[in-house]
Order: C-alpha cells, then sequence, then structure tokens
C-alpha cells in the first residue's frame, strides 16, 4: 500500500553540467502530471509522461527538471560543436521546408537556447539519455517514499481499527440487556394506555406488537455489517496494488452503519460508543484519501 505523498531527486554533473531532477506528489483523485523543463527537453513530455503512469497510478504530481552550468563563473559562450549542432539542425529544417537563402552566423546567435549557459556547453541531443536515466532515479526514490509513508497510514489506519472493534464488542454486550428493557418499558405503557380506555388487550398479540417495536431498537443485524466491513478494510490494507478507493468505498459504508446504531440504539453506552466509532471513522476517511 502506498501514499500519494512523496519525494524523489536525482542528480548528475560533469564537467560542463550539472542536471537535478525533482518530482513531487500529492493526494489527488487521479494522475495529474505537471512538468517543469529546460526548452531543450520539451519535445520529450510525452515520454516522460508515460515513463511517470507506468510507475505511479493516482497523484498531483510535479516534475522538475534544471540545467546548469558546472561552473557558473565560466562565461557563457557557445562552443564550436554546438553551433555545428545547431547549424546543422537549421539547415535540415530550410530542407524539408524548401526554404532558400543562407545561413549566417548572426542567425545562429540569434538562437535563445545558445545562450542558456547549460544548453552552450551540451548539445540537446546529449542531455535527453542522461535527463531519462535521472528521472528513473528519482522515480525510485519517490516510490520508496511513498512506500514508507504508506505503512505508516496503514499502522494508524489498523489502530483506529482496533479502536472500532472494542467499541463494537461493548455494543454487542448492551444489545440483550437494551432491547429487554425497552420490551418491558413498552409493555407497561402500553397496558397503561389501554387501562386508561377501558381496553384489554390479548396477551399473544400484544406480545406480538410489543416485539415488532423493540426490533426497532436491536442492531445486532447493524453491528454484523459493521464488523464485515471492518474484515474487508483489514484484507485491503494488507493487500497490494490500488486500495484507496476501494478503502474509501468500505469506509462510506461503514459511517452508514454507524450512523443506523447511533439512531436505533436507544441507550446512552451504546450512544457513547457510536460517536466513538464515527469520530474513529472520520479520521480514517481523512487517511484514506491520501492512499494510491
Amino acid at each position: 500500500m502506498k501514499s500519494m505523498t512523496g519525494f524523489g531527486s536525482a542528480a548528475g554533473r560533469d564537467r560542463r553540467v550539472h542536471l537535478e531532477v525533482e518530482i513531487r506528489s500529492v493526494n489527488h483523485r487521479y494522475l495529474a502530471l505537471k512538468q517543469s523543463l529546460p526548452e531543450e527537453l520539451e519535445r520529450h513530455e510525452a515520454e516522460i509522461e508515460q515513463h511517470v503512469r507506468s510507475r505511479l497510478a493516482r497523484g498531483s504530481v510535479t516534475l522538475r527538471v534544471s540545467l546548469k552550468s558546472a561552473d557558473p563563473s565560466a562565461p557563457v559562450l557557445p562552443d564550436a560543436r554546438t553551433l555545428k549542432a545547431y547549424a546543422r539542425r537549421l539547415r535540415e529544417v530550410q530542407q524539408d521546408l524548401g526554404l532558400k537563402g543562407e545561413l549566417a552566423l548572426e542567425d545562429l546567435l540569434a538562437i535563445p537556447a545558445l545562450w542558456s549557459g547549460a544548453s552552450a556547453a551540451e548539445p540537446a541531443g546529449d542531455l535527453w539519455p542522461r535527463t531519462k536515466k535521472l528521472i528513473g532515479k528519482a522515480l525510485d526514490a519517490l516510490v520508496a517514499a511513498r512506500e514508507r509513508e504508506g505503512e505508516g497510514i496503514g499502522r494508524d489506519l489498523r489502530g483506529r481499527l482496533d479502536a472500532i472493534e472494542k467499541r463494537l464488542a461493548r455494543v454487542q454486550e448492551r444489545v440483550p440487556a437494551v432491547v429487554e428493557t425497552y420490551q418491558k418499558r413498552l409493555d407497561e405503557r402500553v397496558r397503561a394506555l389501554l387501562a386508561q380506555k377501558g381496553l384489554e388487550a390479548s396477551k399473544p398479540d400484544l406480545a406480538k406488537e410489543i416485539a415488532l417495536y423493540a426490533d426497532r431498537c436491536d442492531v445486532s443485524e447493524e453491528l454484523q455489517r459493521l464488523r464485515a466491513h471492518t474484515g474487508e478494510f483489514r484484507k485491503a490494507l494488507a493487500g497490494n496494488g490500488q486500495v484507496g478507493r476501494r478503502l474509501d468505498f468500505l469506509a462510506q459504508e461503514m459511517g452508514r452503519e454507524a450512523n443506523t446504531i447511533a439512531s436505533k440504539g436507544n441507550d446512552a453506552e451504546i450512544s457513547v460508543c457510536a460517536v466513538d466509532i464515527k469520530a474513529e471513522l472520520e479520521k480514517i476517511k481523512e487517511q484514506v484519501e491520501n492512499i494510491e
């Protein structure tokens, strides 16, 4: 199980260029990727997105690639190798488009990318293989961070499930006494009302009606369903892959059962337990929102 929150980075440098990749992610309903790339790498956006989607399923992800000269004090001038690479590419474009005219030095020097410092030291074609490798390393670090946070969330959720199950056990203990008390109280009230009217009901009919009304405060079925949901929640926590949506659904179902217990319980202690269960479920829902 993974969290959707994490950070990963990787960097590399040689005598000419310092290259750094940072990837951050926070929770999101789907996978949303934002990229901040140097101009030289913008044409690889689609490939980068495909690479990220192969590793991550959900989350709002921000990927930033920074490119700097390895020696900031060095004069920022394009070298002959870089000028040749750009000139060759411009001539290819000129030929593809059927354009006429001579390519002059001032045409090359008018290209902004030549004056970005790192670009002057590193042709764009050499950057991508190194960047791709660093993106892979940064993703490895991000996934590891999300797994670590996921383990922490899992421990917290299991602790809250333990607290809920303790409250359920207490409610289960109270149910027989609550139903019996309700039946006696209802029996007394019905008999008193009939006596005021000078009427007398047959014992079988009275017992039947009292049993029907008393059933309204019996929460045994809700307890059974809530325990079943809790068990399914634990199974999902122990599983691999994308479990966030499954856990969110189960938390919603558990909330419905807890609300019904609170409304039907007709007992102060059951009401307190129901409130405690609902409080734990609210915290569970908050945590589940951050699970992939």
